[in-house]
């Protein structure tokens, strides 16, 4: 059974918009996508997102409008500076939450030795035909 984030994620590629707006953000079709919920902690996302040929889209939503989330994630990024590491506990909602007010976040999770990048995307809204909630899709470029 898919999750509803999976659901909203094939949504929301399924759609020219949706595809519109991720290409927008660096997005290519076969970049892998891994899907969080929001409240999971950044370091058993990035373990995951390690596992596939960086970098990756992380898809997870906001619980409170159901709007999907989407973070472009590029771990080991020898050129940046070493930042501190993330709180224990940061969730991805709140790396999400972090990051959705600049270009770039350059952020560090304990286990790694380097620094990775994260941007976030502008929440997408996504009209699911599966039975959740419908929402409308963002428009690109204000169309």
């Amino acid at each position: 059974m898919r999750s509803k984030i999976a659901e909203l994620v094939s949504e929301a590629i399924g759609s020219r918009q949706g595809r519109e707006q991720l290409s927008a953000h660096g997005w290519v079709q076969g970049m892998p996508i891994v899907i969080a919920q929001p409240e999971e902690i950044v370091k058993d996302v990035m373990s995951l997102v390690a596992a596939h040929q960086p970098p990756v889209l992380v898809a997870t939503f906001n619980p409170e409008d159901n709007e999907l989330w989407f973070l472009y994630v590029a771990i080991g990024c020898t050129a940046l500076k070493v930042e501190d590491p993330l709180e224990e506990h940061t969730s991805i909602g709140e790396l999400y939450k972090m990051a959705v007010g600049s270009s770039f976040l350059a952020f560090r999770i304990a286990q790694m030795p380097t620094s990775s990048v994260v941007h976030a995307m502008e929440p997408q809204r996504v009209r699911h035909h599966a039975g959740y909630r419908p929402v409308n899709i963002s428009a690109v470029n204000g169309r």
